[in-house]
């Protein structure tokens, strides 16, 4: 019987709003901490990211990174479900979880381009 009152609530365009929204900031944090992991591993000599062949450098990432991408995703989408609706009093928080969402995911998707494209595993 819970499951159903959330459920009902979420079908209101305002908690739509408010979850987007909170969902997208929310992602942010991942974001950053992924990205200070890469930047702490470049090597500007080179060019490359650098990390040990038996280390948990890389699954971390992708977990820290998917931690990101999957609030982010449901930012963009409650936004965009959300946005413009008349019903919604909220319209500015569904805009703002539609183009956080949007950005995070965008930067998750360049971030993990980047490492794959840069990486270079040395051999312990």
């Amino acid at each position: 019987m819970g499951g159903s009152y959330v459920l009902d609530r979420l079908r209101r365009f305002e908690v739509q709003a408010r979850c987007a929204c909170w969902l997208a900031i929310a992602s942010l944090a991942p974001l950053i901490v992924a990205l200070w992991q890469m930047l702490k591993r470049f090597d500007s000599q080179i060019g490359r990211i650098i990390y040990g062949a038996e280390g948990n450098f890389v699954p971390a990432l992708a977990v820290i990174v998917l931690a990101s991408l999957v609030p982010a995703m449901l930012g963009f989408v409650l936004g965009w479900n959300s946005a413009g609706q008349r019903r919604n009093d909220r319209s500015s928080r569904s805009w703002l979880g539609f183009f956080l969402g949007g950005a995070v995911v965008s930067a998750d998707i360049i971030l993990m381009l980047a490492f794959y494209m840069l990486r270079l595993e040395r051999p312990m």
